[in-house]
């Protein structure tokens, strides 16, 4: 893999070669742009492009990883969130394009709150969500806060943070047990855990990706998180403050339920690309 259209047609055959690879040749192109900063127009104008040492030995490197098992953003080290890169390791869960279903909710509400709005992440993983937040309202200057109860997870959020040169604090512990009496946000926002110990996820998420972060504990529902943050964020809430949570692919009516029966209202839900129910907000108001 010395010039660029052979590390192409390499990694697209390697990859097509492997089943936990979908879409080989558009994950080909994308490890390119990571590890070599290439462009998909030069993959077609620069295929003679002779390759420096560091990125051959790092293709080399993700290419065994994969055929290993090891899902590409965990080979990499990096992966892209909304546009935007993002550190990852095995200690958090890897970016999904369900979750900017998430982050367009919040988007769109926040068009209609003022500067210094207050931002809650619960469980902030990689710090994807709260971290590309905090960079495209950058210009309402807001005050955006993560927790999450690993220690792994943070290190990594904080890595992000300083990456994307954002304001973000970061606090350990679960839920809202950081989160001091009294301390309201505007927006509270969370991908808990929605998985069910009997439910199957693919071999590359068993094997490789945190259970504490996706999966629910023994004998729990799958919306089990779904309901404590819906139920404490109304001691967290401004007065017209949206919360905002990712859910299961059958899990959004539910917790539309739960949400309306705790006494929010407003509540829709959001679909993702495929037109699954992804993310479901509602607002607190507490007269």
């Amino acid at each position: 893999m010395r010039l660029l259209g052979e590390a192409f047609d390499t990694l697209t055959a390697e990859f097509t070669a492997l089943p936990h690879i979908a879409n080989p040749r558009e994950k080909a192109a994308l490890v390119l742009d990571i590890a070599g900063d290439y462009s998909r127009e030069d993959l077609v104008t620069m295929r003679d492009e002779p390759l420096d040492a560091e990125t051959i030995t790092r293709l080399e490197s993700v290419l065994a990883s994969a055929k290993a098992g090891t899902p590409l953003a965990y080979a990499l080290g990096e992966w892209y969130f909304a546009g935007r890169l993002f550190f990852i390791t095995p200690d958090v869960l890897i970016p999904r394009p369900d979750t900017e279903t998430l982050l367009i909710t919040v988007l769109r509400h926040s068009v209609m709150l003022p500067r210094g709005l207050g931002i809650l992440e619960i469980g902030v993983g990689s710090g994807a969500v709260i971290v590309s937040l905090a960079c495209e309202l950058a210009a309402k200057e807001p005050r955006c806060v993560g927790t999450d109860v690993s220690t792994a997870a943070l290190g990594m959020a904080a890595r992000n943070v300083e990456a994307h040169d954002c304001d973000v604090e970061l606090r350990e512990g679960s839920i809202f047990e950081p989160i001091a009496g009294g301390e309201l946000f505007d927006i509270i926002i969370s991908n808990p855990p929605y998985i069910e110990p009997s439910e199957t996820v693919e071999n590359s998420v068993r094997d490789f990706e945190p259970q504490l972060a996706y999966r629910v504990p023994e004998g729990l529902p799958g919306t089990h998180y779904h309901q404590l943050i819906a139920e404490g964020s109304r001691a967290h809430l401004t007065e017209g403050g949206m919360l905002a949570m990712e859910v299961g692919a059958s899990q959004a009516q539910e917790v539309t339920l739960i949400m309306r029966v705790l006494g929010y209202t407003e509540v829709s839900i959001t679909k993702d690309l495929a037109g699954i129910g992804r993310a479901v907000s509602g607002i607190w108001r507490k007269s």
